[in-house]
């Protein structure tokens, strides 16, 4: 995992999978800013060797701001514990500045999908939501995770249908100027 990375630039975010990568790496571009690497830790139950083994990084001593990102998922506060007992067990905080962000909003349960959700016009949303209501309503069947199946179902409804949700934010369907992403853009700048 982190031993093929290289650290090329002196800011590194880091979040869950791909598809955060390629969001974050798609705001940067769109911030116009050029000292920032994003990389993926493979999944929040990888995070800790991650941290673990960063130092170990080729480039490591020239960094000097790491964010790290993750999914509140069902508690705000369980992601906010787990990030500090991992960042307490393996970063030396005279090294390097750390600065988290939680998904969707740094405060509220949720995910990546819930964040762009919020930044959709609410009569898309709707056309996915009542798509979802007719399918569970005609086959008994209501998605596990419903923001994912939101945000699955307005993809769908894009241009280009197959992207998944890195992808559609490279091609520019969303808009890094609605108010929902305010607080990841002051995050991404502030790094």
């Amino acid at each position: 995992m982190s031993k093929s990375i290289k650290l090329e630039q002196p800011k590194l975010i880091i979040g869950e999978g791909q598809e955060e990568k390629i969001l974050f790496s798609t705001l940067i571009k769109y911030l116009n800013i050029g000292n920032i690497q994003v990389e993926s830790y493979g999944g929040k139950g990888n995070l800790g060797k991650f941290l673990k083994t960063l130092h170990l990084i080729p480039g490591y001593q020239q960094l000097q701001s790491l964010g790290i990102t993750r999914d509140a998922d069902d508690s705000f506060d369980s992601a906010f514990t787990s990030i500090k007992n991992f960042i307490q067990a393996n970063l030396n905080p005279d090294d390097l500045n750390v600065f988290t962000f939680i998904m969707p909003d740094n405060s509220s349960p949720g995910m990546l999908e819930d964040l762009c959700l919020a930044s959709i016009k609410p009569e898309e949303i709707q056309c996915a939501e009542t798509f979802l209501a007719c399918i569970s309503s005609c086959c008994n069947r209501t998605p596990k995770n419903l923001a994912k199946a939101k945000i699955h179902t307005w993809l769908a409804s894009q241009i280009n249908p197959g992207q998944r949700l890195g992808e559609a934010a490279q091609s520019g369907c969303l808009d890094w100027e609605h108010p929902a992403f305010q607080q990841l853009r002051a995050f991404v700048q502030n790094l």
